[in-house]
């Protein structure tokens, strides 16, 4: 999918089931959030550029941490998400910028003490050219942070539905694994020879397991089955096969054994990657 294709499909019906999902996500990546934050550290006083940021969950977060004297700007492609972001920011009183835009392309500002993204990463047409343009951006010195996920086998929470339905979808044709798209980054050595050649150096990616939450509420095997129906690889699988009703039992099949103490949750991994400019 081309940085054109992301951006239509970021602005249409998935951008704003994202918004309308937008306080589950945030639950469902606690985990990895709290691994971004502590190893991204913003200080006060610095400048930071949140990239992908959605919603504005960690630009918001980046705002609180470097205070009136730094700046946060968050970065993404898709309207509906950013309104929700400076919704957000207004509620709070918070300064934090956000702008639609490609950050394989804007330019407006530069010299960031800290690059980061959730996840905000991993589809760009052309990697390489892209974290090349995000070092012109950063200050001497500049931190890169980001997370990103590991190979789908280490994620369960994506590969359980499809694995599930399997019957009932039509057969998928092989992907490229290096394309846009969630997984583009699972390969680390891959990852840190793009970001190597993009100037970048010291590049580590450390491996954060966690358990995503994926159920809760009432009815935690419904909520999960209902999550899968609208979030991640099976959502767009089922809605373009039209099987909803026919998935809905199968799903909270495969998720019922996942349930513990009133929340149902699913194994994932995501490399935390560091790097300075």
């Amino acid at each position: 999918m081309s940085n054109a294709e992301q951006i239509e499909y970021w602005n249409g019906k998935v951008g704003e089931t994202w918004v309308l999902m937008q306080e589950r996500m945030d639950r469902a990546l606690t985990p990895v959030t709290a691994a971004l934050l502590a190893a991204a550290a913003p200080q006060a006083g610095e400048a930071v550029l949140d990239i992908g940021c959605g919603a504005g969950e960690t630009t918001l977060a980046a705002a609180l941490a470097v205070g009136e004297n730094g700046s946060a700007i968050g970065l993404d492609i898709s309207e509906p998400l950013l309104s929700r972001a400076r919704d957000r920011a207004e509620a709070l009183l918070c300064e934090a910028e956000f702008i639609a835009a490609d950050a394989s392309e804007w330019a407006e500002d530069n010299g960031f003490d800290l690059i980061m993204s959730r996840f905000g990463v991993m589809f760009f047409a052309d990697p390489q050219a892209a974290f090349s343009h995000l070092h012109s951006l950063a200050a001497s010195g500049g931190r890169l942070v980001f997370a990103c996920w590991q190979p789908a086998s280490r994620n369960l929470w994506a590969t359980l539905p499809l694995t599930a339905l399997g019957t009932l979808l039509p057969e998928q044709p092989a992907a490229d694994p290096y394309a846009p798209g969630p997984f583009a980054f699972a390969d680390a050595a891959r990852l840190a020879t793009i970001l190597e050649q993009a100037g970048w150096h010291d590049v580590a990616c450390h491996s954060v397991p966690f358990t995503m939450m994926i159920g809760e509420g009432d009815d935690p095997v419904a909520d999960a089955v209902s999550f899968n129906l609208r979030i991640g690889p099976a959502a767009r699988a089922v809605r373009d096969a039209g099987i909803g009703e026919a998935a809905k039992p199968i799903l909270a099949n495969a998720v019922a054994p996942f349930l513990a103490d009133g929340r149902v949750e699913l194994p994932g991994a995501v490399w935390l990657v560091t790097a300075l400019a």
